[in-house]
């Protein structure tokens, strides 16, 4: 894909854009320090009960989410066309993405929230995020997943965490970038090297996908899930900033969802790496129509735009 290029605009509407993405910066990381704080008092009612501690910090979680979606649509003006299979309600589901900048986190919120689930909404996450002041803080009080990149050592952790979701009946959207790491021209041609070693098909667009995570979900999760949606997502302007969102340089985004049920991919490591990395040459194809075309293959758009 392309990087988007910075609209050209007068200097005083510039000047006006500018101040407002630095207030607009100050208002929703001041209040994550706030939402910390809350987070940790929560801890005084987790000895008595875990599902009022859960259910206390799933509501922050929602606020704050919320509040991000709502800043999306009615400031910054963002359309977000749906290609979307219909997704039942209620389900627990995993969510695989591709990952190309920090803004791909506001369509996977938007999702879940048109689909009420999104404080529900749990994350793979970078061992060193959880160092970080409010996001990082805020994301070890859902029962996040922090990954050292180690597999023994992560292969314990996530054991340990599926098994309390399933022990809890945690309601859980679980969201994996199965690329590991935002997509950039040098990690691409690295990808494709990986790419030509395993003889996979060479990608411009998305990353050799890391199965691991994805496989011990799908077998770890088998009796607590229902269904896998796989999540692409495409600017049709190229691929911005979170500078250039706050900014109000994004415009559309693109995002197709396909949901296939748990039953439907296999049930052996091997083969679900398979399943994954043809998901992900799927991906690939959409996004070359997306930069050739200017938008995804299919031309329906079943959730309107938010």
């Amino acid at each position: 894909m392309y990087a988007a290029p910075m609209i050209s605009q007068p200097l005083p509407l510039r000047f006006f854009h500018y101040i407002r993405a630095l207030v607009i910066s100050v208002l929703l990381v001041v209040p994550l320090i706030g939402i910390n704080f809350l987070q940790t008092l929560t801890l005084l009612v987790k000895p008595f009960s875990k599902a009022l501690f859960r259910s206390a910090n799933r509501k922050l979680a929602s606020f704050y989410w919320s509040i991000l979606v709502l800043l999306m649509d009615k400031v910054y003006r963002v359309k977000i066309l749906w290609h979307c299979d219909v997704l039942p309600v209620g389900e627990d589901a995993i969510i695989i993405a591709n990952h190309q900048t920090g803004v791909d986190i506001m369509p996977l919120l938007a999702l879940a929230q048109k689909s009420q689930r999104i404080g529900d909404m749990k994350f793979f996450v970078k061992e060193v995020f959880k160092y970080i002041p409010g996001p990082g803080w805020g994301m070890i009080f859902l029962d996040c997943i922090f990954l050292k990149r180690r597999w023994m050592a992560d292969r314990r952790r996530i054991k340990a965490t599926f098994q309390r979701f399933s022990r809890d009946e945690i309601p859980l959207w679980l969201n994996i970038f199965p690329e590991g790491t935002r997509y950039t021209p040098r990690k691409m041609l690295d990808a494709q090297n990986t790419a030509k070693h395993y003889k996979l098909p060479l990608c411009e667009h998305v990353l050799v996908p890391y199965a691991k995570a994805f496989e011990s979900s799908v077998l770890g999760l088998k009796d607590r899930i229902q269904a896998v949606y796989d999540i692409t997502i495409g600017y049709p302007e190229g691929i911005p900033t979170m500078w250039q969102l706050l900014l109000g340089q994004v415009r559309v985004i693109e995002v197709k969802v396909e949901r296939y049920p748990l039953q439907s991919l296999p049930s052996h490591g091997h083969e679900i790496e398979q399943w994954l990395n043809d998901r992900f040459w799927a991906k690939e194809l959409n996004l070359r129509h997306l930069k050739e075309e200017g938008c995804f293959p299919s031309s329906a758009l079943a959730m309107g735009h938010s």
